[in-house]
């Protein structure tokens, strides 16, 4: 009966995390008026799952068995259901508000706290995840901040410049490169988000990696599907108006970034990603000052920063508790 309120609890992470994460990923598309609503979350849901489901495996192995030195089959089953609890209650409450949080952070954040209570952390594990948290939202909003500041009235001007003929083609040129590049994003989104929800199970060993980041993935992009519109809207038309050329260069930018992570294994947050290349927009169009006085940004920045460590802390009490008390 545990193992499938574990299941079940997993599957219901998995549909919270792509109604606020993975939904992110289409946001520029939408910010672009491109397609519609329904349009763009369909486009979610197709590369969503096909990201977890062949790409997915190595993120899940990473959070199900390489951040804690013990098997989670070693552990009370109480703190299982932590790890699936609070995550899903910061979720839940991040959706309410229509504001995309890191939900990679807030699952890894709260198996930190238990590692820490239980001293069986992979510390090598934590610091290389860590340092990527940190230098990726920073080079993504760095980029696509330079490239706002140095490059993008350039590449306006010349398409302006350009004849009717061949402004048509380069405008059909650049809607195709808007919808492929927010597929490339949603695809490794899925290959790399899937693990938040996939970790405890796979750490029982219930199941392999791959037919959890597969599960995971179908889960995460039916979340995308039918509650992500609210998230999408907000990320795409709160912060900055986006272009097709500005769209293209942060969906590009984040994409390679989680390909990467993906790669070598390590659990990042794509909506952190995606939100600081708008913001890097942003800063370049209408200058910090502006941009962080919005409303939305400072609620985005407010949840990054409390919510990992919120976690960690309540996780770290709770296990206490639990364990030695």
């Amino acid at each position: 009966m545990e193992i499938l309120l574990i299941s079940l609890l997993s599957l219901l992470l998995a549909f919270n995390i792509g109604a606020n994460n993975a939904a992110s990923s289409m946001a520029t598309v939408y910010g672009s008026k491109m397609l519609s609503k329904l349009g763009t979350m369909s486009l979610v849901f197709i590369f969503v799952f096909l990201g977890a489901s062949f790409g997915g495996e190595k993120v899940v192995e990473t959070v199900g068995k390489g951040i804690l030195q013990i098997d989670f089959i070693k552990i009370e089953n109480s703190l299982i259901y932590l790890i699936l609890i609070i995550p899903i209650l910061c979720i839940l409450v991040a959706n309410r508000s229509k504001i995309p949080i890191a939900t990679t952070h807030i699952v890894v954040c709260t198996i930190f706290g238990i590692g820490l209570s239980l001293n069986s952390i992979n510390v090598d594990k934590a610091q290389e995840i860590i340092i990527w948290w940190v230098v990726t939202p920073i080079a993504i909003w760095l980029l696509n901040y330079l490239i706002g500041k140095y490059l993008y009235f350039e590449i306006i001007d010349k398409l302006i410049n350009m004849n009717g003929r061949r402004t048509q083609k380069i405008n059909q040129s650049l809607k195709f490169l808007l919808i492929t590049s927010a597929c490339f994003l949603a695809l490794f989104a899925g290959a790399n988000n899937a693990a938040n929800a996939a970790a405890p199970i796979v750490g029982l060993d219930l199941i392999s990696a791959k037919d959890a980041a597969l599960i995971s993935g179908f889960f995460m992009a039916l979340g995308a599907l039918i509650f992500g519109g609210g998230i999408m809207e907000k990320i795409a038309t709160k912060i900055t108006s986006l272009s097709i050329v500005r769209a293209i260069s942060v969906n590009f930018t984040a994409g390679t970034f989680l390909a990467f992570a993906s790669f070598y294994g390590i659990p990042i947050s794509m909506a952190e990603i995606i939100t600081s290349g708008i913001i890097g927009f942003s800063c370049s169009s209408t200058g910090f000052k502006e941009t962080f006085k919005k409303k939305s940004v400072a609620q985005i920045v407010a949840f990054w920063i409390f919510t990992p460590i919120v976690c960690v802390v309540i996780s770290f009490l709770v296990t206490n508790a639990l364990v030695k008390g």
